[in-house]
């Protein structure tokens, strides 16, 4: 809806990218005929865990921010209640 729409814009993540490009750069499209979100995801170099590897936190975060677009789009406001990730 639009109202969803326009909240979704103005929406204050702390997933948005530092201006510098050192932290998340991300773009999320939605197939509304598909009812599919695919995110492009680019983590900088302030984003690691082990040099050279993306912290585990930085992942869930952008799943968690992927799934919810994917749910917020067509239902409206929605929120994580719960998210485990087991990483090997």
């Amino acid at each position: 809806s639009k109202l969803v729409k326009e909240q979704l814009s103005q929406a204050q993540l702390f997933t948005r990218g530092y201006e510098d490009g050192l932290g998340f750069e991300y773009v999320i499209f939605y197939n509304d005929d598909e009812k599919r979100t695919v995110c492009l995801f680019q983590g900088g170099p302030y984003l690691q865990g082990v040099p050279g590897f993306l912290h585990g936190g930085a992942i869930a975060t952008m799943i968690d921010a992927t799934v919810g677009m994917c749910a917020a789009i067509p239902g409206g406001i929605v929120m994580t209640a719960n998210l485990n990730i087991n990483f090997k």
